[in-house]
Formats: structure tokens, C-alpha cells, sequence
């Protein structure tokens, strides 16, 4: 926590904000140093607002602090993220350099679209994206990213392009047919088009307008007549839309997904106006991870059906447990499907939460440390066994490089300020895939290789205004505090630590406090640092509906569900929670759940079943010890203590409505 180049202790505010005298320093420095940029600004011109209008602003002046004072007053309501009782949402400390980084460009109002109104944040996104898209695996020489407002605008614009590269080869067929250039891909079958490997496609993009510039000439004409062609194709669907690509080809595109998906992937199906119905999930096991056996018979059934598969989706962390999808199996499927001569697919991989665990094995593996951890219960010092994250993990994480778009959310598990989500793409070829206008309206025309090396932003996104701040925030932080084992592993590895001892301590309690009539079931060992639990009765057999009573009843104390019951200072600790059911989750991902919670598959199907979540995103569990703050202890003792008592308030009630 301590280490002299990269101590964790000093990225952030503190819980008793420790930090905080000499930030505020800081901002005190931000603040005047704009002031002095604005007063040498032409200091010939003077000043407009004079002292004398000054003095008489005070009537205002009086409104503005009155009114301030209501807003931080009722700003202490919110909930403690930056205390270690916290332990419910994605959400926490955020880091020093981020703050300090976002209250600077904040200030200057830049908006990251073009160098023409953010000349210095848009250079600072760049250089953002490319320290993101080497940790995540990728050449920051031929890639590209860029930052959106959060994962659901990064999901969408990902799925947007790869909408636009599965029907790429028959786009540029049509240009060859315009040119009347000899190539395989006039001759090329339907499904061979469709099924093209998408980084392929793009490079076919180059190939072509090479082979036209070399036929007609590498003039400006040329350029627009390649570019009319291209835009002029009926499977342009940019221009022409689904509905016609679709009619064209006689196939519909589906999105395959694992039964753990975020809800904003069919929010994308509706928006590229494929439907919620074009989503196909896959069963994922009992610790939530995508099966490929049965991905493999998916991508079958669609190819059977006739339609084609837009993407597929691996997800790196899901928000509800945590789970890293494999997507080294699924790497591995899509090249022997390619090997086979059967279509290939765009695999997405939405690490929006869990793209920055790949910090814990850049540039090697490091390990997570001991396989054990010691606290104290009851004042007894207590060594406990972790149930650590597979190799499996860390075996999807390695190939996260290989897929051809990732999400990942800076403003999650970055401890980054809000608004900052990002998509990167392997490809910096999707740039001129994707502009919105012809490059020769005002201007003169662009091939892609201009297109690529263009600096500006906005031409290329979904979003027409963005905030230059989260630029710099991302940039600051993740320049003093690297993404490698040396600097944001170590704050990553311990958070997972920190929430496998959460899953002993829940799982264990009654062996290590004593008997307890009440017993916590964790819903499968973290392979990130979310735990998910339930609590039941020790002994005796009792129906989920009880269950789920006693999980929600626990879930409204340690919350502030209910605002008028408490203020955020009267709450010990915090979790969160989510649901299960079957309509979502097959047999395989829950059966063992379920067999430990003792309830029936009917009934889970009747029911389903209400988790109590705790996500572990806060750094100063360990360091909380050392003071011989024992917060985790704390929190499991006040879970069973409430289950313990909600349990008989439930059974008394049971036992008065059967009277």
C-alpha cells in the first residue's frame, strides 16, 4: 500500500479523507491557475465586470450561497462510496490524479468531437485510448479507441460497426462491379460473404481501393467515384437499412450472447432495429461463465436456420457475479470454424466491468498472492483459506486481444470520475467505415488511409458532444499510476482478494463464530471481486418464497430502500442485490445454487431467486486491518445477526397466518 513509486495509499482521497489537506492544495492551484490564464489573456482589454457592478451583485450573490449551502447539505445523503462499510454498487473511491484532471479541463469546457474545439483534451484522448487498448492487448499502432459516456453508448456503437463490417464484402463486390475489376469476391457465394473473418473484411477495404486507384488512377475522381460506389450499394445499410440488406440476402442476423448478458445489448438490438427477438443466448455453468459447447451448437442451429450471425459476445465481468466468460474457447471455436471452411463471426467482448482485471497480467502473470489471508473474529486472530480465481480466468483475460471490439468502462473498476466509458476496436480501419458524411462534402475527398490518420473524433462516433474533462481524467490517472502488475494490478488484485474472503467469511462463519442458525450460501467463488449470497436456515427445509422473503428483508436494512426510515448516517454497512430467474438463466448456471439453497427447480421457476450482492471495489480493506479494522468481519457478523432476527419476525408471521 506503501510502495514509494506506486503507493496505493496516496491515489486516493481516504476514507477520513487523510489526503485531503494537501489535494485540496491542489485544486486551490487548479483553480487560481485558471484564473491567471483568463487575467493574461490580452490584459490590454480590462476589465468589463467592475467593482463597482460587483457590489451591486450582492443581493445575488446571497441567493448563490444560500442556495449552495441547500445543495451541500443535501449532497450528504448520498450513500459512502469512499468507505470501506460500503460494499453494494460498482462504485468508490475515485482516484486523485482523476479529480484533479477533471476539475482542470472542466474548467476550460472542452468538447472532445475535433481539435477544433478541444486542440488539447481530443491529443489527450488519444493518448487515453492507446495506453487502454495495449493493456486490454491490442497494436496501439493499428487500433482505435475512444471514450463514450459509459458501456451501454460503447456496447451500441461496437455492434454498429459490426453491423456495417458483416456485409462489407458485398459492398465492395459492388464497387469492383463499378470499376469492372476482375476479383475473387465477384464470384464469391452468399454465405462466404457472410461468413467472411470480419478483420478480413476490413482488410479487403485497402485491397480494393488499391486496386481501383492502380486501375483508374490515385486522383481525387478516382477517390469519389470510389467512395459514390460504395455508399450507392443496396447492402450499404447505412444508406438503405436493415430491412433491405436483409430482403437482399434472404437471412436475418441474430446476436449471440451469454445468458449473463447486460440488459443494454437488447437495448442495442432495438436502436439498430433488429429487435430484442434477434438476441440468442447461450447457457452459461454454475460460476456463470459461457459454455462453448454450447455456443458451438448455437452458431449451428442459426447457420441451419438460415439467418447469419451480426456478433457474438463474451462477457469479461458480468455485473451481476462477476464472471469472466472464456474467451480463449471461443477464440479457439471461431478459428476452427474459419479452418472448416464455416462462417466466422465479430466476437465483442463487453468488459465494460472487468476489462481492467487484464492489469493483473500485464506484461506476466503475477499470481493473486497467498492462497489464504488472516483477520480477526471476536477478537481471535483466524487464518482462512481463499478460493482464488481459476487459471481459467486469467486464460480469457490473455485473449482479450484477439476479439474484435472491446468495451471497458475507466469510470468502474478505472476509479475514474464520471462520465467515462470506452470502445476499442482492433481495427483502425472501422474509422472510415463508419463516417456519417461523404469526405468530400466542403472538403477534398479522403480514401481510408486519410480517414485513419485524421485526428479529429466526431466524424467517426455515435456521440456529437462529450466532455473533454473525462479525457484528461483518464489521461492524468492512468499515466501516474500504470496499467500493469506494478501499479493498477496491485489495487485490482486485492480488491479480488478482498472478495474472496468475503465468500470465506460468509461461507464459513458459523465454523469460525460458532454455531448459527442461520447459514449464508454464496452463489459460486468470485472470479472478479463481486460476491453474491443468499441466506437460509441451517437446519430445517424451507420453501424459496421464505427464502426470498428473509434475502429482501435483509437487503432493505443493509440499504436505504426505504428514505424515510433512516439517513445514510444511521446505516453500519451497505449491500446491494439481484434476481435470478428462469427465463433468463437455464439449469445449468443454477441447479447447484439451488441444491445448496435446498428449493426445487419449480420453484425457481415460480419465484425466482433474490441474491444479496456485495461488490468489493474498496481499497482499503487490508490497510483498514492493519488499524485492526476489521470492516468485512464486521459486515458478516451484522448479516447473519439481521438474518438471525428477520427470521423469526418471518417464521412468527408464517406461524400466525397458518392459525
Amino acid at each position: 500500500m506503501d510502495d514509494p513509486h506506486f503507493p496505493i495509499n496516496a491515489w486516493f482521497a481516504g476514507p477520513k479523507s487523510e489526503n485531503s489537506e494537501a489535494f485540496a492544495q491542489v485544486i486551490q492551484r487548479i483553480l487560481q491557475d485558471h484564473q491567471y490564464w483568463r487575467r493574461n489573456y490580452y490584459p490590454e482589454d480590462g476589465l468589463i465586470v467592475t467593482s463597482e457592478r460587483r457590489r451591486a451583485h450582492s443581493l445575488w450573490n446571497d441567493q448563490f450561497e444560500d442556495r449552495l449551502f441547500e445543495l451541500l447539505a443535501a449532497l450528504k445523503a448520498d450513500f459512502p462510496f469512499h468507505s470501506p462499510r460500503y460494499a453494494a454498487h460498482m462504485l468508490a473511491e475515485q482516484t486523485l490524479p482523476s479529480i484533479a484532471a477533471y476539475f482542470a479541463a472542466m474548467l476550460y469546457n472542452p468538447n472532445n468531437v475535433s481539435t477544433e474545439a478541444a486542440p488539447v483534451t481530443v491529443r489527450l484522448e488519444r493518448e487515453a485510448g492507446r495506453l487502454l487498448v495495449e493493456m486490454l492487448g491490442y497494436d496501439g499502432a493499428t487500433s482505435w479507441s475512444h471514450l463514450t459516456s459509459g458501456g451501454t453508448v460503447a456496447n451500441l456503437e461496437a455492434l454498429w460497426v459490426a453491423r456495417t463490417v458483416k456485409y462489407l464484402p458485398f459492398l465492395l463486390r459492388d464497387v469492383l462491379v463499378q470499376f469492372e475489376r476482375a476479383h475473387p469476391l465477384r464470384e464469391a457465394h452468399r454465405d462466404v460473404l457472410l461468413g467472411m473473418p470480419p478483420q478480413r473484411a476490413m482488410a479487403l477495404l485497402l485491397e480494393v481501393f488499391d486496386e481501383v486507384q492502380a486501375y483508374a488512377g490515385a486522383t481525387p475522381e478516382t477517390t469519389r467515384r470510389f467512395i459514390d460506389a460504395y455508399r450507392k450499394s443496396p447492402y450499404n445499410v447505412m444508406q438503405v437499412g436493415m430491412r433491405t440488406v436483409c430482403d437482399g440476402l434472404d437471412s436475418e442476423p441474430v446476436l449471440v450472447v451469454p445468458e449473463t448478458y447486460h440488459y443494454s445489448l437488447p437495448k442495442v438490438m432495438d436502436l439498430l432495429g433488429l429487435g430484442h427477438r434477434s438476441v440468442v443466448s447461450v447457457p452459461v455453468d454454475h460460476r456463470f461463465r459461457m459454455l462453448a459447447g454450447d455456443l458451438r451448437d448455437t452458431l449451428d442451429r442459426v447457420e441451419q436456420e438460415g439467418k447469419h450471425i451480426l456478433a457474438v459476445v463474451a462477457i469479461v465481468g458480468s455485473t451481476e457475479e462477476g464472471a469472466v466468460d472464456p474467451v480463449d474457447e471461443i477464440v479457439a471455436l471461431r478459428e476452427e470454424r474459419e479452418a472448416a471452411g464455416r462462417p466466422s463471426f465479430w466476437l465483442h467482448a463487453d468488459a465494460a466491468y472487468g476489462g481492467y482485471l487484464r492489469t493483473t497480467i500485464v506484461p506476466e502473470r503475477e499470481g493473486l498472492g497467498n492462497p489464504w489471508t488472516e483477520t480477526k473474529i471476536r477478537g481471535e486472530a483466524v487464518r482462512l483459506d481463499l478460493n482464488l480465481p481459476e487459471n481459467a480466468t486469467c486464460d480469457a483475460l490473455e485473449q482479450l486481444g484477439t476479439c474484435d471490439s472491446i468495451v471497458i468502462d475507466p469510470h468502474k473498476l478505472g476509479y475514474i470520475p464520471y462520465p467515462a466509458g470506452a470502445v476499442c476496436f482492433k481495427s483502425n480501419l472501422v474509422r472510415p467505415l463508419v463516417r456519417q458524411n461523404a469526405p468530400y462534402i466542403g472538403e477534398e475527398p479522403q480514401g481510408p488511409r486519410a480517414e485513419i490518420e485524421n485526428e479529429n473524433i466526431g466524424l467517426y462516433i455515435l456521440e456529437g458532444s462529450k466532455p473533454g474533462a473525462a479525457a484528461a481524467a483518464v489521461w492524468l490517472s492512468h499515466t501516474l499510476i500504470p496499467l500493469d502488475t506494478r501499479g493498477h494490478g496491485k489495487l485490482v488484485r486485492q480488491t479480488i482478494r478482498n472478495a474472496c474472503e468475503l465468500y470465506t467469511l460468509l461461507d464459513q462463519w458459523p465454523l469460525q463464530a460458532g454455531p448459527q442458525s442461520m447459514q449464508a450460501v454464496p452463489l459460486c467463488p468470485p472470479q472478479s471481486n463481486i460476491v453474491c449470497y443468499a441466506f437460509r436456515p441451517a437446519e430445517e427445509a424451507v420453501s424459496l418464497q421464505r427464502i426470498n422473503a428473509l434475502n429482501r428483508a435483509l437487503y432493505r436494512h443493509f440499504s436505504l430502500s426505504d428514505m424515510r426510515r433512516l439517513h445514510v448516517y444511521d446505516q453500519n454497512f451497505f449491500v446491494s442485490r439481484t434476481m435470478l430467474n428462469a427465463e433468463r438463466y437455464g439449469p445449468a448456471a443454477t441447479r447447484d445454487m439451488l441444491q445448496r439453497l435446498g428449493v426445487s427447480d419449480e420453484e425457481f421457476e415460480d419465484q425466482g431467486l433474490f441474491l444479496l450482492r456485495s461488490t468489493l471495489m474498496n481499497p482499503w480493506y487490508e490497510a483498514a486491518k492493519q488499524r485492526n479494522r476489521h470492516y468485512l468481519v464486521g459486515l458478516v457478523d451484522e448479516l447473519y445477526t439481521y438474518a438471525t432476527q428477520y427470521w423469526q419476525e418471518i417464521d412468527e408471521e408464517t406461524t400466525e397466518v397458518a392459525g
